[in-house]
């Protein structure tokens, strides 16, 4: 199984809209081809910064659905509360 991370700075006050818009888009009959889970974390030591984890049958399913069009309309849309990605991380899960 494959896992990618990523962290995300949100606009002051938007903290449920994200993770609302997250919900929706993976939870959905749009969910992607591949994807098993995702978890949303909110940090506690820095203000609206959460990490979305995701887990995924294959780095490739991932790759297929970030190049959907689908996926670039719900990029559009949540890039209205995000003001700054941070870091991303791929990683595979061994327990």
């Amino acid at each position: 199984m494959y896992t990618y991370i990523v962290s995300f700075k949100v606009k002051e006050g938007e903290g449920i809209s994200f993770v609302e818009l997250q919900k929706f888009e993976e939870l959905t009959e749009a969910k992607p081809a591949g994807l098993d889970h995702f978890h949303i974390f909110k940090d506690r030591n820095e203000e609206n910064r959460y990490f979305l984890v995701e887990y995924w049958k294959s780095k490739e399913d991932r790759v297929k659905m970030e190049n959907s069009k689908e996926y670039h309309l719900f990029r559009e849309h949540r890039q209205l509360v995000i003001e700054k990605k941070y870091e991303f991380y791929e990683c595979d899960v061994i327990v």
